[in-house]
């Protein structure tokens, strides 16, 4: 599992230090207050393990794997409404998701989805997210990565999202 840092950069959950946890932030867009949604970078406190099965996805150009019963962040690129999917409804079906970075300016990209495989058993490690938060997930390591948006409860969460909240 992949985390955006106040740096802009990709950090790897899986290489978690054993024993001390530095300082490490990751990036959520809280949209508690649905008419003013909005990226902060929340402090590493809890940290959810877990097995779980996963979906292996192409999102462009980009491979990532998240655990199936999560929910993904697809629109349309010509009206600009974005809702969440579960992970399991994309096989087969023409989704495109909206890749931006919330550090990275007004930019913004519509990338297909396609999904490539299942898993049956995966350790996962997560940062432990509130109800209203999503998950800003790089799609790839370095700096100003292009990050895609994923949550698993949805709670707390409006039906619609616009492509202008991401601003």
């Amino acid at each position: 599992m992949k985390i955006l840092t106040p740096e802009n950069h990709c950090y790897e959950m899986n290489s978690l230090p054993e024993n001390e946890i530095e300082d490490i932030r990751y990036c959520v867009m809280d949209v508690t207050d649905k008419t003013d949604p909005d990226f902060f970078f929340i402090p590493l406190v809890f940290i959810e393990t877990f097995n779980a099965p996963s979906i292996s996805l192409n999102i462009g150009q980009h491979q990532i794997e998240m655990p199936i019963d999560w929910n993904i962040l697809i629109g349309d690129r010509d009206i600009g409404e974005l809702e969440f999917v579960p992970l399991t409804s994309i096989n087969e079906r023409p989704f495109e998701t909206i890749l931006t970075n919330p550090l990275g300016g007004f930019t913004m990209s519509w990338e297909p989805i396609k999904v490539n495989n299942v898993f049956a058993d995966v350790k996962w490690f997560f940062p432990k997210l509130k109800y209203g938060h999503i998950l800003t997930v790089p799609l790839e390591h370095g700096t100003k990565p292009k990050c895609a948006y994923f949550v698993k409860d949805l709670n707390r969460i409006p039906d619609v999202l616009h492509s202008y909240d991401f601003f």
